[in-house]
Formats: C-alpha cells, sequence, structure tokens
C-alpha cells in the first residue's frame, strides 16, 4: 500500500466523494483522479492538508507509520483555543498574518511579546 491508496482508503472510509473531499480539503478539482491514474503523486503540501482533513498523522499517510491517530502532545486546547486553531488553519496567508497580529498585541498589552505591525 502506498499514500495514494491509503488516501482513497480514507475518502472510502468518509463515505464522501472524491470531489466533496478535494473541495472541503482545499485540493485542486481532479487531483484525485490524476493521482488514481498515477499521472502524477500528491504533494508534501496536499498530504498535510489531507492529513488534517481526515485527522490522521502525516506519517501514516507517507506511509512511515501504520498508526493513523495523531499523536498528542499531552496538552488540552479549551473550546476557544481550538476554535482559535481551526481559524487559523483555514485562514489565507494574509488572515493568518492576521491572527497573528491579534495575538501578539494582546500579548504586548498584558506586557508578554512584542507588538506587530502590518508591512
Amino acid at each position: 500500500m502506498d499514500t495514494v491508496d491509503r488516501i482513497f482508503e480514507l475518502v472510502k472510509e468518509s463515505g464522501l466523494s472524491n470531489q466533496a473531499v478535494e473541495k472541503a480539503a482545499g485540493l485542486s478539482n481532479g487531483s484525485f483522479s490524476k493521482w488514481k491514474k498515477r499521472e502524477y503523486l500528491p504533494s508534501a503540501d496536499y498530504i498535510l492538508k489531507l492529513a488534517r482533513y481526515f485527522n490522521v498523522s502525516a506519517d501514516y499517510l507517507f506511509c512511515l507509520s501504520d498508526v493513523k491517530e495523531v499523536q498528542q502532545l499531552g496538552i488540552s486546547l479549551t473550546p476557544e483555543e481550538e476554535l482559535l486553531l481551526n481559524a487559523y488553519r483555514t485562514a489565507t496567508a494574509q488572515g493568518r498574518f492576521r491572527i497573528i497580529q491579534v495575538c501578539m498585541n494582546e500579548m504586548d498589552s498584558a506586557g508578554k511579546g512584542a507588538t506587530v505591525s502590518a508591512g
């Protein structure tokens, strides 16, 4: 079994169409078709997007491990922290910068960090 096989196994387990997963995971339309035909293989960026989408480890998709589960760091997030993390993960590059800027400004207000300005 290779990376492409594992991706399609996860898609099948999800019960969603290839197109639905491509769209939800932020992949190019038709990527799965090209991977299935082995016209080209998924980039590391796409594999990471799919690992996040399916909540599996990247090592599993890269066939470096047979363990699907993401290894937890022993840190429990509050619902607000999870919301912030999910917002960051789904944001554009500009949106991510704004999120970081707001966080750093908040830290500065509390005397714990530096301010980031738009550049």
